[in-house]
């Protein structure tokens, strides 16, 4: 489902009513940008200075969409043989356009990115959604429904009365005593039901709006109102001072307070969802999503904090139920290497089930997986996959929200569509987790393990992925953001990790890679693998593993 302006209110009233069944959230997001030219990544940043680079680009840029995707769990199908994982998807693709007063900063290569992928930028600056900060919609909740809650309640009691207006000018004086002279005459007398004041502009509107409240806010009866004759010429308006019963009074209280309302549910757009959000509770699930995180913090919630330590705590307040990265989850996926050489007494040879980690690849393999297992288990011939695992995962689009099903459609870097994959590819990886280490650990392939999974305790067994986020381009294997944590220096058992200073700014990577091949030269040989990763302009990383250590260390000193 596509979210603008138009539709906002009747997407978040689905929202609101369905999230806290939701078994996951999955988030994406698209922005105007992610790279500033004095923030550039480097392989020896710590977390700590990875962070206070991605918080000043999360500050610096704005979000163009939300993708938000919730699965519901509505049941385990099957037979004796094996059940199926079934999931409704709700996906709201959220067009998310900054109010009034705050800056628009575009990067020229993340517009080039967004416009090759079909973005809409005319549905972003024609019906983008607004958004307010936690304490601007306090604030504005406040100001027209003051009475809502004892929190802007005690808001507007922490706010500094305003010095009265004053006037200057002799002509805007004179203007407005004539003004109030001619209104009282009109009150005092037994004239008409309605009385229009003087056409001036807005701020001698508010100056008369100012003085009527202060002569008559205890005069019953009296009532006073903007009015645009003309909606073409919204800015001309008439100040009509009116004469009620205590009836009408009341109905028109009634109107106010509905307009009001409206108004107030308008003004906060996408915050109604972001609020539901937080308050949900639910696992939230992301695919390299420590960007979408930062983003959505510093323009949804309030500006980020200084420190990684205090972003931690705030994560941990915002999404106690645990933040899950796909992508960290897929890297941990291992699985039998059937076209391996064995030994009958040795354990079978594993290697990592997803052997690229992008997200559509991600998305690829546990889709083919998932067709894989519904097809064998049609056929009556076991439940299992290629991988020798039920991965049956069965997910049925809730009615409106149907829009991947057209493959024109399901675009990727369209934020909606992005959290749906995401979620599909969580579903699966939580499955194929939960069938390889069981409910307790002990592996989970029976149909009495997977039932003892239920919607609200569907991610217990990935407690050591809970808030564990990938960092590209570093030593440290990723950001660990519950609270109070530690980050430690990636270190792989069986690889060795050198680094190597002082070469030539003019070196590229394929010249450094060069030094660790075989001298002379043998057309046609094949080299050890070694991964080359640049600290800075003139330092590299080189990792490889145990096994070629020899050979790579005697090609370097040769």
């Amino acid at each position: 489902m596509n979210v603008t302006k138009e539709n906002i209110n009747t997407a978040c009233d689905e929202f609101e009513l369905l999230i806290p069944s939701a078994a996951f959230v999955a988030l994406d997001l698209e922005m105007t940008g992610i790279h500033l030219p004095d923030c550039k990544e480097l392989l020896d940043d710590t977390p700590a200075m990875r962070y206070a680079k991605m918080r000043t680009v999360a500050s610096r840029f704005n979000i163009v969409q939300v993708g938000i995707t919730m699965f519901h769990r509505v049941g385990l199908a099957g037979d004796a043989d094996g059940i199926a994982d079934e999931y409704v998807a709700r996906t709201f693709n959220v067009f998310t356009f900054p109010g009034k007063g705050q800056q628009i900063i575009l990067d020229s290569s993340a517009v080039e990115f967004l416009v090759a992928n079909g973005m809409d930028w005319n549905a972003w600056f024609r019906d983008g959604v607004p958004y307010l900060q936690k304490n601007a919609a306090v604030a504005l909740k406040a100001k027209l429904l003051p009475t809502e809650s004892g929190e802007t309640v005690a808001l507007v009691d922490q706010l500094a009365p305003k010095p009265p207006m004053t006037l200057d000018r002799p002509e805007d004086t004179a203007l407005c005593a004539e003004a109030l002279s001619s209104l009282a005459a009109w009150w005092n007398s037994a004239g008409p039901a309605e009385h229009q004041l003087p056409t001036c502009n807005s701020y001698l509107r508010r100056y008369l709006f100012q003085e009527c409240e202060r002569i008559y806010a205890h005069t019953p009866g009296f009532s006073i109102e903007s009015r645009v004759p003309d909606p073409s010429k919204h800015w001309e308006k008439k100040m009509v001072a009116m004469r009620r019963s205590l009836e009408e009074q009341e109905a028109a209280a009634a109107v106010d307070l509905a307009n009001r309302k409206e108004n107030y549910r308008a003004r906060l757009g996408f915050t109604r969802m972001w609020n539901a959000l937080t308050a949900s509770k639910r696992p939230i699930v992301v695919h390299n999503g420590l960007f979408d995180l930062l983003f959505l913090c510093r323009h949804m919630h309030d500006d980020l904090p200084a420190s990684l330590g205090g972003f931690k705590e705030l994560i941990g307040e915002l999404f106690p139920g645990g933040v899950f990265d796909t992508r960290t989850i897929g890297k941990q996926i291992t699985v039998n290497d059937n076209d391996g050489e064995k030994k009958e007494d040795e354990e079978p040879i594993k290697r990592p089930m997803f052997p690229e980690l992008r997200l559509d690849r991600l998305y690829a393999l546990c889709k083919s997986e998932t067709e894989a297992a519904i097809t064998t288990a049609a056929a009556n011939t076991g439940a299992a996959s290629k991988l020798c695992h039920d991965t049956r995962i069965i997910v049925t689009f809730a009615e409106g929200h149907d829009r991947y099903l057209d493959s024109t459609k399901a675009i990727l870097h369209e934020a909606g569509y992005d959290s749906y994959i995401t979620a599909f590819s969580f579903a699966f990886m939580r499955r194929m987790t939960l069938q390889q280490r069981g409910t307790r650990g002990g592996g989970g392939n029976s149909a009495a393990d997977l039932l003892a999974v239920n919607a609200f305790d569907c991610v217990g067994h990935l407690a050591d992925c809970k808030f564990v986020l990938p960092l590209y381009r570093s030593f440290f294997p990723g950001v660990c953001l519950a609270p109070g944590t530690d980050d430690t220096v990636h270190h792989t058992t069986g690889e060795q990790q050198h680094l190597l200073t002082g070469f030539p700014s003019s070196f590229s990577t394929s010249d450094v890679l060069r030094l660790f091949h075989a001298r002379p030269v043998v057309e046609g040989a094949d080299n050890p693998q070694v991964s080359v990763h640049w600290v800075n302009d003139t330092s590299v990383c080189a990792r490889f593993s145990d096994a070629v250590a020899a050979v790579v260390l005697a090609n370097f000193e040769a």
